[in-house]
């Protein structure tokens, strides 16, 4: 009976690492059930899109591990740091601004691949990059959007799509850009080494750009997500954002409204 038992606990425990896809599971609903993110399911399970099929078996992250910040951390270098999004962690840890303290206890949605240094494989970041200032205004203007709502072709506080995203970010800062994803990407001039407030754009369809994001240096970008249906920040690295990236460009001085 006792052996009977001990299989039956050890069991459970194994299923509790991994979820079989039942008929209208996506990364987005299964993240969410088990607290971690798509970028996360993504790696664990060496997946370089979103589609998943009924009965396939997913591995799962292991249970929350915590980080103790570090002076020079930031919300924005966790997040890359341990492969989640900047909105994960501040829904996990109950943070309604982007401010942290040294000494804090974060907790962190998955265990997942030991720390590493800023810059230690992957693609480093560009040379005389800076950490991201939470006070910066491109920042301040970003965290006010997180979590508003995808919705094709919408441009309103309430919903919005990508590149009405960026759009409105740069208004705050008394930037006009066009409209569309593409007009944004014909107008502005082609950025080589990227910088924080440069257009990041992708190819999720075919060739052409259909999609934009904002990035905020680090290696990390805020867009409005169609597949995640809202607004998060996220790392260029995930295999499938490096698949699809076709390019960056820069907002002009020149594009500047008044003095």
């Amino acid at each position: 009976m006792r052996a009977w038992m001990l299989g039956v606990l050890l069991g459970g425990l194994a299923l509790a690492q991994t979820h079989t896809v039942a008929p209208g599971d996506t990364l987005f609903s299964i993240a969410r059930r088990y607290g971690t993110t798509v970028e996360e399911l993504m790696r664990l399970n060496g997946l370089e899109g979103f589609l998943i099929q009924p009965g396939q078996v997913l591995r799962l992250p292991d249970k929350a591990a915590t980080h103790v910040v570090a002076p020079g951390d930031t919300l924005f270098s966790l997040a890359r740091r341990y492969g989640t999004t900047v909105e994960e962690l501040m829904r996990l840890n109950g943070l309604s601004s982007p401010e942290l303290k040294v000494g804090q206890v974060l907790r962190l949605p998955g265990a997942g691949p030991a720390p590493r240094p800023e810059g230690a494989g992957g693609t480093p970041p560009p040379e005389g990059e800076e950490g991201l200032d939470p006070e910066s205004p491109l920042v301040k203007a970003v965290v006010r959007y997180l979590g508003v709502p995808y919705k094709y072709g919408a441009n309103s506080p309430l919903s919005l799509d990508c590149s009405a995203f960026v759009a409105q970010v740069y208004a705050e800062l008394g930037v006009a850009l066009p409209r569309t994803t593409r007009e944004q990407y014909q107008a502005l001039p082609p950025a080589e080494a990227l910088r924080p407030g440069d257009l990041v754009f992708f190819s999720f369809g075919g060739k052409d750009v259909d999609h934009v994001g904002l990035y905020l240096g680090r290696g990390v970008f805020a867009h409005a997500s169609s597949y995640g249906s809202r607004v998060v920040i996220e790392s260029l690295e995930a295999p499938f954002y490096r698949k699809t990236f076709r390019g960056a460009r820069r907002v002009a001085p020149e594009a500047r409204k008044g003095p």
